[in-house]
């Protein structure tokens, strides 16, 4: 797993147009994610020292030995290392090219109901990303396999090192954002597309003024719109709430609140 889902992916902020700084220039951070179409389960088998994961892309079936796996088609990491620590607690390492690119714990809670994962995910941003993942179980696993089988729904999920910390700007009728992912870019709010710097899913953003409260963001590639989200300021100015629409019907809202 590389990309959570939709956590900020260019947080933009409307401004006061009027006021010499805008309320919404600072920090942004986002609150953990609770997905409110949160798909699929994901499902996992582990027993008889092998670990299976079907709804894994490709999925895939290892040794849990502790030792590297080779894996077929993953963009990601080439071997898998599943290492089972105790009874509710296994790890994975996954690497590409021999150089760590997921290091990740699993633990599964005492009455099994529900598990955490904390993942690292290191070389796709400019520095390691934490994403801390909750699911509730939804079916058990085999008779006799470790705690972790079974199928589980995500719950929430939290980049828990804040690497998606925003920083917003408004200045003569433009917004410059800027994030730890070195994500960018500067663009009018009259619809001009401009550059988006940083991404590895935009190269251009369109701006739009809604309503006194609320922006409307395009993000594109090569012109065309991939994305469409929405932010709405609090009456207090502490908190936005964001509306995601990757335009084709699947749908995805969070919160946020300033950090400074």
């Amino acid at each position: 797993m590389r990309k959570t889902p939709e956590l900020w992916a260019g947080l933009l902020l409307l401004p006061v147009l009027c006021s010499a700084q805008s309320a919404f220039d600072g920090t942004w951070r986002p609150d953990p994610q609770r997905p409110s179409h949160p798909g699929p389960p994901q499902t996992a088998v582990l027993i008889n020292g092998e670990y299976e994961c079907p709804s894994c892309v490709p999925p895939y079936k290892v040794k849990a030995d502790g030792h590297d796996q080779p894996l077929q088609g993953n963009p990601y990491y080439d071997t898998i290392n599943i290492a089972v620590i105790d009874d509710h607690v296994i790890t994975k390492t996954g690497k590409k090219d021999g150089k760590v690119t997921l290091d990740g714990k699993v633990t599964v809670s005492a009455d099994g109901a529900t598990k955490t994962e904390v993942q690292t995910q290191i070389g796709s941003t400019p520095f390691p990303m934490e994403i801390t993942i909750k699911s509730a179980r939804v079916s058990a696993g085999k008779p006799g396999s470790h705690a972790v089988s079974g199928g589980w729904q995500t719950t929430e999920v939290d980049v828990s090192n804040h690497a998606e910390d925003t920083t917003f700007k408004v200045k003569g009728g433009a917004l410059s954002m800027i994030d730890r992912m070195g994500r960018s870019f500067t663009a009018k709010f009259d619809g001009t597309p401009a550059p988006y710097k940083g991404s590895d899913e935009f190269n251009g953003v369109s701006l739009k003024l809604i309503d006194a409260r609320t922006i409307e963001e395009s993000d594109l590639s090569d012109g065309k719109v991939v994305k469409i989200s929405r932010w709405a300021l609090s009456p207090d100015g502490q908190t936005i709430h964001a509306r995601f629409d990757d335009t084709h019907g699947h749908i995805q809202e969070q919160d946020g609140h300033r950090v400074k």
